[in-house]
């Protein structure tokens, strides 16, 4: 029988549910580890209801975010793709990585996504999809692991802004690297890159009305956390007030 969530892919698209879906649900799914053929089964997360966002684009809600990723129990491998078959020589270079003493320190000290994230670096995946993961590591990471896994994130921040020069999506990275900024305590930094935005013509870009109207309240928000040096967790309540933890 077919699973309803194949790949990782759909994983990380449901923390982006929008605000009709139902509450959160968890289904038992049945996985075979591709490095040991081991079978086990997770609960994943298959709906859930999102009222809203953090700055960093956390949703908040009945929803696990991030979502929950199918891990090997034996070996901490995420299964990307649970339909995908390795060759032979495929699979000796993975297992070689996942017995690697950079994999294993991985596995005992860090969290599923920037796990996963190093994953995908290793087998070539596109840089801006592996700084959106490891943007979401910084929600799973916790006060001591917080600050080295939001440096690397903005750092593949910065290399996606760079990469998206002149079109509408900068924007959106732009905002993250100035929330990342701030988050980090790098006030001058952040505060550099709202005013750059807020000096731009063009932001936020052809965004659709509400969004836009969203954007401009952020970076207002955002300076308003700078001046009260503030790298609080936060996001805008329904009355436009700043809620921070």
């Amino acid at each position: 029988m077919r699973r309803p969530i194949r790949t990782v892919l759909a994983l990380l698209a449901i923390a982006l549910l929008p605000l009709s879906a139902t509450a959160m649900r968890l289904t038992e799914q049945s996985f075979v580890c591709p490095i040991d053929g081991q079978k086990f089964s997770t609960r994943l997360m298959s709906s859930g209801t999102s009222f809203g966002s953090y700055f960093d684009t956390q949703r908040f809600g009945a929803i696990a975010s991030p979502a929950p990723l199918p891990a090997c129990p034996g070996n901490g491998f995420i299964v990307v793709d649970d339909s995908r078959v390795y060759s032979a020589a495929e699979l000796v270079k993975l297992r070689a990585f996942v017995a690697s003493d950079d994999y294993r320190g991985w596995v005992a000290n860090d969290t599923p996504y920037y796990r996963l994230a190093k994953q995908m670096a290793w087998s070539g995946e596109s840089p801006d999809r592996i700084a959106g993961v490891l943007l979401q590591a910084t929600w799973e990471a916790g006060s001591k692991r917080y600050p080295r896994y939001a440096a690397e994130a903005l750092e593949a921040m910065q290399q996606r802004a760079a990469r998206e020069a002149g079109s509408d999506r900068v924007y959106h990275t732009r905002m993250l690297i100035g929330e990342l900024q701030r988050r980090l305590g790098r006030f001058d930094q952040a505060q550099a890159t709202f005013d750059a935005l807020r000096e731009d013509r063009a932001f936020p870009g052809k965004q659709e009305q509400e969004t836009a109207v969203y954007m401009r309240k952020v970076l207002d928000a955002q300076l308003q956390l700078i001046r009260a040096r503030s790298v609080a967790h936060a996001r805008l309540d329904e009355d436009g007030t700043i809620v921070d933890f």
